[in-house]
């Protein structure tokens, strides 16, 4: 590849939920009660979960087509308020045929019910780190009602709790917090939360999860299919069949009469197997890099295009979705009798404005976020330095991108990008330069977005994140490519940071591209 185009981390994160919601759902127990709904209070799901007096811990290990990629350990310990849980990944992939070793380590404490207390998540991989911790707490408003001893009986229940914490990358810690309007879990907990349970067909659990990814709570739902007969090692068994859907993704796994996994499938062909320890630690799995995020998730085409990167139209239909409307985003993408068609922007039609832009509708694409961090005061003289007293939307645009195509080194990246992050290191893959480039936008006040899609290269479209700019309009910039505007080969899916690529989930591996016409 010429380009370092992929979003590696959201396809990361494919492989990851793909096998996190099926250790979720594969250690559920076959007898017990059924829990009552959740509730927010203090303590949580006080009658759902029977107390666990010893140590637990559990080694897995981590296969894609029969080849072992990396292994999971896990281990539960009880503690005088609840519970201490850990939890490491090791894993070698490829991406764009580099390999990454990832390293992801959670340390979490929780009530007696394994709702979440405060947590630790760090990812490492490439000489990067990516470190969320937040804790849960009570709201102000929560304070003063406990204290009184009473509640409003008269309004509507208002969030009691809210979750506290910091994202760092690159060694600078941004705070977060939002609202919390029931029990909150890790994805991995859920499984605690749900022991004990008879699993009758049709029943259907959810659990409200933070995903460290995205520093976002999202829902998890759990599904019991029914019995199945399944032939392993040759033999006819009887088991249950359990569908986990999450950001967009169905997965299964089959559980014997006892509970225990006995089959799990995941994303990308990728299984878990429970092993020893000594099995799980084998040595050789390092050597084995299989998987290769990009290119496992590409859209080929039958179509081959010549000169894309000049391409100023493409006509394609979308393959394999319900909702090719979803994908409209005019003026640059328009969808009339069943077809998409990418226009690229006309550059004689662009505008330019004196900065900073102070036009209210645009304060949400010019504000800070903990991804972009566009006021911090080394975003703010970073970007003062590249535009220097050019006071010109239109240039400021040309010499922000200048510079971050040549500022930043492509190279292949698994982690959770930063601007502040990736100012430090200077490098990345397509999701760091747009991150930067959007947030040194921001910074000198020109209203400025990720948006992520897919984008042509040697006959296949791979998952790209690039930038828009307003200039009178949405105008689309590709600073991995240096083009101002992005030629039409770029197919927007969605707008929005890091925080919101995992709604791609919904899309991989499902759609297809056939190519009309393009010129």
């Amino acid at each position: 590849m010429k380009r370092v185009i992929s979003i590696s981390i959201v396809l990361f994160w494919l492989v990851m939920i793909g096998l996190l919601v099926q250790r979720t759902v594969g250690t559920l127990g076959s007898q017990g009660r059924r829990p009552a709904t959740p509730r927010v209070e203090a303590k949580l799901l006080p009658q759902a979960v029977e107390p666990i007096l010893q140590p637990q811990e559990k080694w897995m290990g981590i296969y894609h087509q029969d080849r072992k990629i990396g292994y999971l350990h896990r281990q539960l310990t009880p503690t005088a308020s609840g519970y201490q849980w850990t939890e490491q990944w090791r894993m070698k992939l490829q991406v764009l045929g580099t390999p990454q070793m990832i390293q992801t380590d959670v340390q979490a404490n929780t009530d007696q019910h394994y709702a979440l207390n405060d947590f630790s998540f760090r990812l490492r991989s490439a000489g990067t780190e990516f470190h969320v911790a937040g804790h849960v707490s009570l709201t102000q408003a929560s304070l003063t009602q406990a204290s009184l001893g009473e509640e409003s009986k008269n309004t509507a229940p208002s969030a009691s709790h809210s979750l506290q914490g910091t994202l760092t990358a690159g060694g600078e810690p941004t705070p977060f917090s939002f609202a919390l309007h029931e029990p909150l879990y890790l994805p991995s907990l859920t499984q605690m939360a749900m022991q004990n349970i008879k699993l009758q067909p049709g029943d259907v659990h959810e659990f409200s999860v933070f995903n460290p990814l995205s520093g976002q709570p999202d829902t998890i739902t759990l599904t019991t299919v029914g019995p199945e007969i399944l032939a392993l090692n040759g033999k006819p068994q009887e088991v249950t069949k359990l569908a986990t859907q999450y950001a967009g993704m169905t997965a299964h796994a089959w559980l014997d009469q006892a509970g225990n996994v006995v089959k799990e499938e995941a994303a990308l062909g990728l299984v878990l197997l429970q092993e020893n320890q000594q099995t799980a630690l084998a040595h050789g799995w390092q050597d084995n890099t299989p998987l290769d995020l990009v290119t496992s998730t590409a859209i080929p085409v039958h179509t081959a295009l010549a000169h894309p990167r000049q391409l100023t139209q493409l006509r394609f239909t979308l393959n394999g979705l319900d909702e090719d409307q979803a994908f409209v985003f005019p003026p640059r993408q328009q969808y009339q009798d069943a077809v998409l068609t990418v226009t690229q922007e006309d550059v004689s039609r662009f505008s330019t404005y004196p900065l900073p832009s102070t036009d209210p509708a645009f304060r949400a694409e010019l504000e800070p976020t903990p991804f972009l961090q566009s006021r911090h005061p080394k975003i703010t003289a970073q970007a003062q330095r590249i535009v220097g007293t050019e006071n010109g939307a239109r240039q400021a645009v040309q010499l922000l991108l200048d510079w971050t195509h040549q500022a930043l080194e492509q190279v292949p990246t698994v982690s959770v990008p930063t601007a502040l992050a990736v100012l430090e290191t200077r490098k990345g893959d397509c999701n760091e330069h747009a991150v930067l480039f959007t947030t040194l936008a921001r910074a000198v006040g020109i209203p400025a977005r990720v948006v992520a899609g897919v984008v042509y290269l040697e006959r296949a479209f791979y998952y790209h994140a690039w930038s828009e700019v307003w200039l009178g309009q949405w105008v689309a910039v590709d600073p991995v490519f240096h083009q101002f505007p992005a030629d039409a080969t770029h197919v927007k899916f969605l707008e929005g940071g890091p925080e919101k690529h995992l709604a791609l989930l919904k899309i991989i591996g499902r759609v297809g591209i056939d190519i009309v016409d393009y010129q």
